[in-house]
């Protein structure tokens, strides 16, 4: 279970670190804004690969086993981001307030990521950045999805710039392309047994 924990983070930081120089850039290396930008960013990037490794489990266990494997992973990977992220020594009201906003965010990402049927959707058959604008609709991709998500993270609303779909997808192709998260959902269910 360490294992698929410590993957989860670690594809949710290299994703995050992805976006790192341009947030520096935009709101300045070390500023309170971009402190208030780039933990959000990575928090979404663990919504989003959590979300994404429930969905594996589902799949390869069924579930009744997927909710035990996901009951156990969560506080895991919480644990080793909140180590990472805010150090060992971190105060416990501090530590309890950033769990709890997790676990709630994370609720609602799940509601909104499982409402996707796909992955990835051609641009064609995605909603388009007008009715998003318009509506307020959401993408029906999970990576369209935490593409807007993100987007609102960062600026506050919808993306309108092209290139910043094709980096998002980029990041989390990237990290997809082993198969690392569905061999570890395979490995960590011979702990739940």
């Amino acid at each position: 279970m360490s294992k698929l924990s410590k993957k989860v983070f670690e594809m949710s930081l290299l994703c995050a670190e992805a976006l790192k120089p341009d947030l520096e850039k935009k709101f300045g290396k070390g500023s309170k804004t971009f402190n208030s930008k780039y933990v959000p960013v990575l928090f979404e990037f663990m919504y989003f690969f959590l979300h994404l490794t429930d969905r594996y489990a589902f799949d390869q266990l069924g579930h009744e086993r997927r909710n035990k494997l996901y009951d156990q992973l969560v506080p895991t990977t919480i644990d080793a981001m909140i180590k990472n992220s805010f150090g060992h020594s971190c105060p416990k009201n501090i530590r309890d307030g950033i769990e709890k906003d997790f676990y709630s965010n994370l609720s609602n990402a799940q509601m909104d990521y499982g409402s996707c049927k796909e992955l990835l959707l051609d641009s064609k058959d995605d909603t388009r950045t007008l009715e998003k604008l318009k509506s307020g609709a959401k993408s029906k991709s999970m990576v369209g999805q935490l593409t807007d998500n993100l987007s609102q993270i960062i600026e506050g609303e919808i993306n309108c710039n092209a290139f910043f779909p094709m980096l998002i997808w980029g990041v989390v192709i990237e990290s997809l392309k082993k198969k690392e998260l569905q061999a570890l959902v395979s490995e960590a269910s011979k702990e739940i047994d």
